[in-house]
């Protein structure tokens, strides 16, 4: 049996204004894109699916998303100080700026337009 990460989940208020953000900002790669609910893009090897709340997914899945606060995704990047000063550039919500951690790695937080929050680490 195999078991293996499918996917990251952020919940958005509108796929085409996260479209532009996301590719904008990490860089992501659209694989899929059926506005007003859902795009799936990729980030080197990983997927993330972007996706509004709709009232037709199936029992149970109807209200899957939190839009806003703390992603459970950290954003890995090789010179963190660089990253932020391209998000300054982009207007990009900047919750904490960098610091260095106990364990010598250093990380900051970024926001996107509906508030979900990332992690950037970068390791030393």
């Amino acid at each position: 049996m195999k078991i293996e990460l499918g996917a990251n989940l952020i919940g958005v208020k509108d796929i085409t204004k996260a479209k532009v953000w996301y590719t904008k900002v990490f860089g992501m790669k659209t694989v899929e894109c059926r506005p007003p609910e859902f795009l799936e893009m990729t980030l080197g090897k990983n997927t993330f699916y972007i996706e509004t709340k709709n009232p037709k997914r199936a029992k149970g899945f109807e209200e899957e998303f939190n839009i806003g606060g703390r992603s459970s995704a950290v954003i890995r990047v090789s010179n963190i100080k660089q990253f932020i000063a391209k998000c300054k550039k982009l207007n990009v919500t900047i919750s904490v700026q960098p610091v260095q951690q106990f364990w010598g790695g250093w990380n900051a937080v970024i926001a996107d337009p509906d508030g979900n929050e990332f992690i950037i680490d970068q390791d030393d």
